[in-house]
Parts: structure tokens; sequence; C-alpha cells
């Protein structure tokens, strides 16, 4: 049975218009063998995925999570524990840099059945607001913070995203930002 991790990518990718190509980066883990002995890492994904919209000629780099509370933790630094890890956010930012792309993270609160994108960059700014190491829903009126709601809806147990309608409004708010 796939993890509710799995199964919200999963959502998300069919929901996606014909026009965006949507590429799921993996976990590279590897392991060799080093004097008689194994040493085993495991190379981190800077994100979930890429995907290149070409009806509006965007490229988007997203981690997508999904949680079940009205909550969602994040790391400020390597050492702390949290579901929106460090090294992604690290990455993320780097790949907002770039005319043309759009990073940022898509996150499914399943106890209040909502799902938004936040970009990274007002992710960052709402991290300079906190004096704690989570946000929830109601964090992002409360400080201002863009965002876009994605429309669902829910069909028997999953749900189907209107991601058009994500893509064509980020547009306009990417349109606006520049």
């Amino acid at each position: 049975m796939k993890n509710e991790g799995k199964k919200f990518e999963q959502a998300i990718k069919d929901s996606c218009p014909n026009y965006v190509l949507v590429y799921r980066l993996r976990d590279a883990a590897q392991s060799f063998n080093q004097s008689g002995g194994n040493l085993r890492f495991s190379l981190k994904s800077p994100f979930d995925y890429i995907m290149w919209d070409s009806k509006h000629l965007i490229l988007y780099a997203m981690e997508l999570k999904t949680v079940d509370k009205k909550s969602i933790s994040f790391e400020r630094e390597k050492s702390e524990k949290g579901e929106i890890h460090y090294h992604q956010i690290v990455n993320l930012t780097k790949w907002n840099e770039y005319n043309g792309v759009c990073a940022g993270l898509l996150i499914e609160f399943r106890p209040i059945e909502t799902t938004i994108f936040v970009p990274i960059s007002e992710f960052n700014a709402l991290v300079k607001e906190l004096d704690k190491k989570s946000f929830n829903y109601s964090d992002l009126e409360k400080y201002s913070v863009h965002y876009l709601k994605i429309q669902q809806n829910k069909i028997r147990t999953r749900y189907r995203y209107d991601m058009e309608s994500f893509f064509d409004e980020n547009f306009i708010y990417m349109e606006e930002d520049t």
C-alpha cells in the first residue's frame, strides 16, 4: 500500500494538464564496498518535481508535502528535524533565482481538506517572521503570505486537483510580479 505522500504525488501528477511535463526527481541511494566493509550513504534529492508548463513557458521546481495536521514543521538548519527539510529549502531558493523558474512548496493539509502552493520566496519571508519551527494555515493570512489555493474535488476517497487553474493563476501572478 502506498503511503499518503506517494498517493498525493500521484494525484497531483494525474491532475496536471497534458501541456505540463511532469518529472519526478529520484532519491538516489547508493552503496559500495570499501575495505571489506559496506559504506552506505544516500544522496538527497533537491526537491520532488520539475514541471514544465509549455503553455506559459514556466519551469516549476516543487516540493510536495501532505500532512495529517493543521501545521507543518520545517528545518532552519541541517541538524534540525522537520517535514520541510533544510536542503529542500536551500535548493528551491537557488532554483528560484533564475528567470522563468517558479520554485515552491505544494502542501496538502488533510484535516482541513486544503491544498496550497507557497512560492519559496514567500516561505522564506514567513520563516524570518516566525519564532517557531512550524506554521499553520492561519499563519499565511496572519503574515500576509502570498499563496495560491489549489481547488480540489473529492472523488470517492482521493482528490482531483485543478492544476490547470493553478498554472493559469500563477502565470498571472508572475507577470504582475515582474
